[in-house]
Formats: structure tokens, C-alpha cells, sequence
């Protein structure tokens, strides 16, 4: 339940305390580790107890609160920092106790009342916290929208971890009744389904909700997600459609709609929902989801374009590191792309796709003893990721002629019985490959009946020609996708 707090403080962190502002409380924090006594003001206090929290130092964090309680022992500010401090480190008990100080200093606090009903509830106190959320409530200055937003959030969560869901949907609905515009509360207001797994209860709910308020481009898009979930994706799309055309920022359902294009492989018409939720927000991921695109179009170029716009966080997300590199790859420039898959691979060593994307660049070096050196290690160091993805790696020695190491892995998937669906599917679509006539294509297509994401993963691999260019499966993939999401 916490969890909001520190992405709120990460993006409004600038608008509380500029650089410089940072930068001279850091100057002084410095001199008092240095001399043992410095004076702090109180804003530069809770400057730097937010710094150090978004920096994840948590030590100095702690020593600035108690610093900061030493020279300012009744401010409610630092008492709730302190009590936060304390709770994200499950010292919930703690954290009572300095809340229960700032009570008595500052009784009618909205603030300290809300952060108590979330400790209490996470030490299950559900009744305690009740009380503790509607004292909030009660509380609330006029001007602290945002406050009184995340208490309505907390105490409906509250609620659900209780077991009163239905009441966890009536304070959420009293919630959008003060704040129309807020995505957080129709979230949660889904959210609360999703806790009771009672999803067919959620299209329901939201139906209603758009006959009563059809212009409420909020309930279109949270009654798309849940037919999304429960994988009826058409009905998912046109409440997506209904959300854009009814509000045309309406920048999570054009997000959606895109996924689903996307798994779709319509990739022209992803692209177009992708860039219809780009704002100037320093929301980059949508430019990552057009470049995954335009990959997937074998278009390494334009990728490259997109990827540039989100070049400024792009060390932080591993998937653009592997687009990168990919779009050098499919460009048949595997000297380019070789940094960036063992750059991935040495910061996670079970990221299967960087594996396989660097054994093809050896491959397609003809480097066949490094390309055999990568296996071997994935093999004794990460034995089950080395058979969960056989497939992968047969189809790099598969597609690039290496017949002895194919039939070395076929060898040893055989012996262990366990893969045998799967290696049937595999020879079907090789011998389509290797035979190409509409005889083996149908005898392909049958798998996709009641083996859909073995049959499509095997023609992914082995047969991408199929895959990318092939009106007939893309109709079929689409057909089946759909029919095997209303049996999940």
C-alpha cells in the first residue's frame, strides 16, 4: 500500500527542491559528518530525507530523520517521514508509536491519519484502520486533492485485504464522485475485482457503468480491460475505441488497444494507437512499443529512430538495450549487436531472449565454437532455462546449418520424453519448410486447435518466413488466439 508513495515523491520530487537546493543541503550534510555539528533547517531536512530515499540510501536517510527530530521534535513533516521510514521496513509498531506523538501535537491531521490506517493495516488492525481512514477524510483541507485521493485508494485496499469488497467499491465510487478526472481511483476501482479474481463480475459492474454515463471515457477503458483479461479481445477494442473517440487523450486505452494489435501481429495499426498516447510527459515507453514494432516489420531503421527518443533512460530499461542490438542483428551486423546482448546477459543470466539473440550473432559470424561455448554454459549453469527453451536454441542451429549440433539437441529433447508434443510440432513445421505446399501447411494448422502457443512458438523459430509473411496463418493465428482465450 505503500507503494505509491515513492513514485509520487520520484516524479514530484523537482517541483519540491531544485538542484540547487539538493546540492547546498548536501554541502552541509557533508560538513556535519565531517565537524559533528551543523545546523539544518527544517526544509532542508525533509530535502534531503527525500533525496536519500529516492537514491535508495537508507541509512542516511534514517540518520538525517533523526537529526532532523533532534533539532525539531514536533515537526509533523519529519514525524511522518520518519514513521514512513519505519513502515516500508515492516517496523510497523515503530511507526505507530511516532504517529501516535504527532497525534497529539496535530490531532485533526489529515496526513498522520491516513498513514495510520495504512500501518494498521498492514498489521491487520482492519477495524482500527477503518476508523484511522475516516478520521482522514473527515480532516481533509479543501485544497489537498491529491491527499484526499490517496487516502480514498488506501482505504479501499484496506478494505479488500479485509474481505469487504463491496464496501471497498462504494468508497472508491465516493471517491470519483469528488474527482471525475482521477485514473487512480477507476484503477482501484478495478482493482477491487481483480483482488476477488471475479472478473465476469467486473464487465458487469462497468457495463452498467457506461449505460448510465456512456460520455465517461474512464469506465470504457477499465470495462476494455477487463474483457481484456478475460480474453475476449474484440470487446476489449471497441470499448478501447469508444474511450479514445470519446476523449482523444485518453492515453491508457490507446495503450491497450495497441497491445492487442500488437499480439495481434498488426504491427501498422499497433504503431499508430502506440503513437496516438505519446504526450510530452517523459513517458518514453510508448516509443520502445513502436521501435518492438517496426521490428517486428523487419524495420531496423525506423526501430532505431524511436529508440533514439528514449535514448535519455534507455541504460535503465533492459528492453531497449535488446532492441538495440536487435535492429543491428535483423540488419545482418552482428559485430554491432554483440555488446548489447552480453551487456544484458551479465546483468541478468536468465534473460533466455539476450542468450538466443547472441547466439545468432555468433551464427551469423559462422563462429560456430562460440556459438557452442554459449550453449555449454547456459547448459550447466542454467540447466532448466536451457530446456524450457530447446526450441530457441535448435532453431538457431536449425536455420543456420549447423545439421550436428541440431541433431545433438534433438538427441538429448528425445531421450528425456518430456518434449515430445512439442518435437512433433517441430518436425511438422520443418517438414513444411523444408516442403512447402498447402498439404503441410493444413497439417500445421491443426495443431493450432488444441496446441496454440506450442504450434505458433515452433513456426516463430523454425519457420519465420511463415510467421511474418503468410496470409493464411496470420487468419488463423487470429482465429485460434481468440478461440483459445475464451477457453482460458
Amino acid at each position: 500500500m505503500l507503494d505509491n508513495f515513492g513514485n509520487e515523491d520520484n516524479e514530484e520530487f523537482d517541483d519540491f527542491f531544485d538542484a540547487e537546493e539538493i546540492e547546498s543541503a548536501l554541502e552541509k550534510y557533508q560538513q556535519w559528518k565531517e565537524t559533528g555539528s551543523y545546523y539544518f533547517k527544517e526544509e532542508e531536512i525533509e530535502a534531503l530525507s527525500y533525496h536519500f530515499f529516492i537514491e535508495g540510501k537508507r541509512a542516511e536517510q534514517l540518520e538525517i530523520l533523526q537529526h532532523g527530530l533532534l533539532l525539531y521534535p514536533t515537526n509533523i513533516e519529519i514525524m511522518i517521514e520518519m514513521a514512513n521510514y519505519h513502515s516500508m521496513k515492516n517496523e510497523n509498531e515503530q511507526a505507530l508509536d511516532i504517529l501516535l506523538n504527532a497525534k497529539n501535537i496535530a490531532p485533526y491531521d489529515a496526513s498522520i491519519a491516513n498513514l495510520e490506517g495504512v500501518v494498521l493495516t498492514e498489521l491487520k488492525q482492519y477495524d482500527e484502520a477503518e476508523y484511522a481512514f475516516d478520521r482522514a477524510l473527515e480532516n481533509m483541507e479543501d485544497e489537498d486533492d491529491d491527499l484526499e485521493i490517496e487516502v480514498y485508494i488506501n482505504y479501499a485496499q484496506s478494505l479488500s485485504m479485509a474481505g469487504h469488497r463491496t464496501k471497498a467499491v462504494r468508497i472508491i465510487e465516493q471517491g470519483i464522485k469528488k474527482y471525475p478526472e482521477s485514473e487512480m481511483l477507476y484503477n482501484q476501482l478495478g482493482l477491487n475485482f481483480i483482488e476477488g479474481n471475479d472478473f465476469t463480475n467486473a464487465i458487469n459492474y462497468f457495463k452498467r457503468k457506461v449505460d448510465d454515463e456512456p460520455f465517461n471515457d474512464n469506465y470504457w477503458h477499465q470495462l476494455g480491460k477487463y474483457h481484456e483479461i478475460s480474453g475476449h479481445d474484440s470487446d476489449a477494442l471497441t470499448a478501447y475505441d469508444y474511450a479514445g473517440l470519446i476523449n482523444d487523450k485518453a492515453d491508457n486505452a490507446f495503450f491497450s488497444k495497441a497491445g492487442i494489435l500488437e499480439s495481434r501481429l498488426e504491427h501498422t495499426k499497433a504503431i499508430e494507437s502506440y503513437k496516438a498516447c505519446i504526450r510530452s510527459d517523459g513517458d518514453v515507453y510508448p516509443y520502445i512499443c513502436i521501435a518492438r514494432c517496426y521490428l517486428a516489420l523487419n524495420d531496423a531503421k525506423l526501430a532505431r529512430f524511436y529508440l533514439k527518443k528514449a535514448q535519455f533512460y534507455g541504460d535503465f530499461i533492459p528492453e531497449y538495450q535488446y532492441l538495440l542490438g536487435y535492429s543491428y542483428l535483423i540488419e545482418r551486423e552482428p559485430l554491432i549487436a554483440l555488446p548489447y546482448f552480453k551487456r544484458l546477459i551479465r546483468s541478468d543470466d536468465k534473460d533466455f531472449a539476450s542468450y538466443k539473440a547472441l547466439m545468432a550473432c555468433y551464427a551469423e559470424l559462422d563462429k560456430k565454437k562460440d556459438l557452442e561455448a554459449v550453449v555449454k554454459k547456459l547448459k550447466k549453469s542454467q540447466r532448466d532455462l536451457y530446456y524450457e527453451n530447446w526450441r530457441g536454441i535448435a532453431s538457431i542451429f536449425y536455420l543456420s546449418e549447423f545439421v550436428d549440433l541440431f541433431a545433438e539437441i534433438l538427441g538429448e529433447v528425445r531421450a528425456l520424453k518430456i518434449y515430445d508434443q512439442e518435437l512433433e510440432i517441430v518436425m511438422k513445421v520443418i517438414r513444411y519448410d523444408q516442403q512447402p505446399s498447402n498439404q503441410n501447411k493444413e497439417a500445421i494448422m491443426k495443431y493450432m486447435i488444441d496446441h496454440f502457443d506450442d504450434t505458433v512458438e515452433s513456426i516463430r523459430t523454425f519457420c519465420p518466413e511463415l510467421f511474418i509473411n503468410d496470409e493464411d496463418f496470420k487468419l488463423n493465428y487470429n482465429l485460434y488466439k481468440s478461440d483459445n482465450n475464451d477457453e482460458q
